[in-house]
């Protein structure tokens, strides 16, 4: 189960594939968190299909606490935001993303109650219109959330106190995406990236924009070269969607890399399933200040110490760096 905790804006969500939420209630005492949970067996779908065709699917929901549960299911959209990076938002006012394919879909049930250790499926199924014009990725969200009572549980107040009474309610949401066959176009680019110093070493990042029509996972990593072009450190990133016509950001935080202070070339690579590679680079300087040694210092010991200076000229003196094919 997700624990990252997104804001909610009527029921629109911060997701990318199982999202939880938490509400907070305001009470005169504090009360006890809820105990109910379930969890969901399914993150993404994805599917190739046809135009004509259609596709179901089930997702499996267990009630993981000791209590019965009572749930609901509905449709979301998850809605791009083309003038930002990772501008992607959720909602559950309908028709407002062009490549959302809700108006296709249906499911069912639409409420469910389960017993403590009881699991059960929520069944869907997408039917593609018959129309040839369509092309690239589309996609919905289904999304599964326990009925929550309308104040949370509160103990006795205590006279003359003020305290919180929380409920938690953990909201799931399932991005299925279908793709139509043969119409798919893989085209990204690296827009910009931008270095910038931070304790212990720095953060880079690359805006990876989706120029093409379909979804995409693109492996991203970045590469540590020194001046004979060697890599002395690499580290990966996690997998981001990025949907079409729309862009994100993918940051790295180096902190205290393994390398010899130096000049260094820095490499941010997407694999985007292309045939070529993309990249974005740019040139720092590292000085690394190594510990000093045990007999010298308290008994608290030393940290290492790093700064980074990027580099003037092609990088730019706030550390930017450049895309290239």
């Amino acid at each position: 189960m997700s624990g990252r905790v997104s804001v909610l804006n009527g029921r629109g969500l911060r997701i990318i594939a199982l999202i939880a939420l938490v509400l907070v209630y305001a009470a005169m005492a504090s009360g006890p968190v809820a105990a109910q949970s379930f969890s969901v067996a399914r993150g993404n779908e994805e599917f190739l299909v046809c135009p004509g065709e259609s596709f179901t699917g089930a997702v499996s929901v267990t009630n993981t606490s000791d209590e019965p549960i009572a749930l609901r299911v509905y449709l979301a959209d998850r809605v791009r935001d083309p003038g930002l990076t990772s501008g992607y938002g959720y909602s559950d006012t309908l028709g407002t993303e062009p490549r959302s394919f809700v108006g296709w879909m249906t499911f069912s049930p639409e409420r469910m109650t389960l017993e403590p250790g009881e699991t059960r499926e929520v069944s869907y199924e997408v039917s593609i219109p018959d129309d040839w014009s369509l092309e690239g990725s589309y996609w919905g969200v289904l999304v599964i959330e326990p009925i929550a009572s309308e104040e949370p549980d509160v103990t006795a107040p205590v006279e003359g106190e003020m305290s919180i009474g929380v409920n938690i309610v953990w909201r799931y949401a399932i991005q299925i995406f279908a793709t139509i066959a043969d119409t798919e176009i893989l085209q990204a680019t690296f827009t910009s990236m931008n270095m910038e110093p931070a304790e212990g070493g720095l953060n880079a990042t690359a805006v990876f924009q989706n120029d093409g029509n379909t979804f995409i996972r693109p492996k991203v990593w970045l590469e540590l070269r020194n001046a004979a072009g060697e890599v002395v450190y690499t580290q990966e990133h996690k997998e981001q969607t990025v949907l079409p016509e729309s862009a994100r950001d993918f940051v790295f935080e180096l902190r205290d890399p393994p390398v010899e202070s130096g000049e260094y070339l820095v490499m941010i690579i997407g694999d985007y399933g292309a045939q070529n590679f993309i990249a974005a680079q740019g040139r720092v300087n590292l000085t690394i200040t190594p510990p000093e040694p045990e007999d010298a210092v308290d008994t608290s010991g030393a940290e290492t110490e790093e700064s980074v200076v990027p580099e003037e000229g092609g990088s730019g003196a706030t550390g930017e760096g450049s895309p290239s094919g």
